[in-house]
């Protein structure tokens, strides 16, 4: 089984009621939500979670996880050919 790809969580854009998070390096798409669609409690505040900037995060087709390390891993995705991650 092949490890996934990691990514460094980027800065948090909040338009409207869109919330996006993209990897700092790769661009790679880690959160988005449209707080619309979530059915929250009247007066709970309806912000999805997201990673923390600059946290190592490990995409593995549907599982997300935090890395832990100072060190890029050998499946990074500033590691890759920028040919496979553009």
């Amino acid at each position: 089984m092949t490890p996934g790809v990691v990514h460094i969580a980027g800065m948090v854009v909040l338009i409207g009621p869109l919330v996006r998070q993209r990897c700092s390096w790769c661009g790679a798409v880690l959160v988005d939500v449209d707080k619309t669609l979530i059915a929250v409690p009247v007066g709970q505040d309806p912000t999805p979670p997201t990673w923390p900037i600059g946290g190592l995060v490990e995409i593995d087709g549907n599982m997300t996880s935090v890395v832990d390390g100072e060190r890029l891993p050998v499946n990074a995705c500033g590691l890759l050919d920028p040919a496979v991650t553009a």
